[in-house]
């Protein structure tokens, strides 16, 4: 396990122990689920955790932690920070400093993103015409924040330069995201999703797959992930009891520096 990994489990635990305590629901998803089933904790090569929450009980949390608790603190949309550049929340140590390289660099700490889980619709395709404007949404931030990458395919470049052209004000847009998800309720839809990934209509499942919240092993902790793993790992990942190639095992993260000793607010700027 690395130094991060290690620090995001110290976190996860915290944070799992605080959900349980104050009966929030929650789900591991996306890559921290695959890693929950396939490896029993991080697929090697990740260096972050993602969980999913009913919109809910995101919400309530979110009101729970709009001050630190112990050294933890979390940041959402509804924030007043104007470089927040992001749709959902993140979970921070306060402790700790992590720079990452957004096209405006992002100073915080280590975090675990905190997603959440809405309603989409009653039926598939009354649900992909629902989540059309949440996804041309979604990618007008993307071209917006991202940087240009050397390994990213060229039309995806492309959009990120055209993102620099057109103007629009990113807190805004992050706002606009968080509004356009929460419209339907998730308990009273049959379609749900994490509605702001990167796998985009990929995320449009029926509820019945999340399920209830079920037990999985993660690195020696007790998580909850949804219920109908084989059904949700299929659709996000295909195959994915398979490793994939060895030239594509590396993390999608562009991390600059990190601090496990310092906390970010004494950060200085070079």
């Amino acid at each position: 396990m690395t130094n991060l990994q290690a620090k995001l489990l110290e976190m996860f635990s915290w944070l799992t122990n605080f959900l349980k305590n104050e009966n929030l629901r929650y789900y591991v998803i996306s890559g921290t689920m695959l890693g929950a089933v396939r490896h029993k904790g991080f697929i090697p090569w990740d260096d972050d955790i993602d969980i999913g929450m009913p919109r809910s009980d995101y919400e309530k949390l979110l009101i729970k932690m709009r001050q630190p608790v112990d050294h933890y603190y979390v940041e959402s949309p509804k924030d007043t920070n104007k470089d927040f550049p992001y749709g959902y929340a993140k979970f921070y140590d306060l402790n700790t400093t992590l720079v990452e390289d957004a096209r405006k660099k992002v100073v915080r700490g280590i975090f675990i993103d905190i997603f959440p889980l809405d309603g989409i619709g009653d039926n598939l395709e009354s649900s992909i015409n629902n989540y059309k404007a949440i996804d041309r949404t979604n990618m007008l931030l993307a071209m917006r924040v991202c940087r240009i990458r050397k390994n990213r395919k060229w039309w995806k470049n492309l959009s990120v330069i055209l993102g620099r052209i057109i103007p629009f004000n990113v807190k805004k847009l992050t706002q606009k995201l968080d509004e356009l998800c929460s419209k339907r309720d998730f308990d009273e839809s049959i379609y749900v999703g994490n509605l702001m990934s990167t796998y985009r209509s990929r995320e449009i499942m029926k509820k019945e797959i999340y399920g209830v919240p079920t037990l999985y092993e993660f690195e020696g902790l007790k998580v909850y992930g949804p219920e109908r793993f084989e059904e949700y790992l299929r659709i996000l990942f295909h195959n994915w009891r398979e490793l994939p190639p060895e030239s594509k095992r590396n993390t999608s993260h562009n991390f600059m520096q990190i601090d496990f000793e310092h906390s970010f607010k004494n950060f200085e700027k070079p």
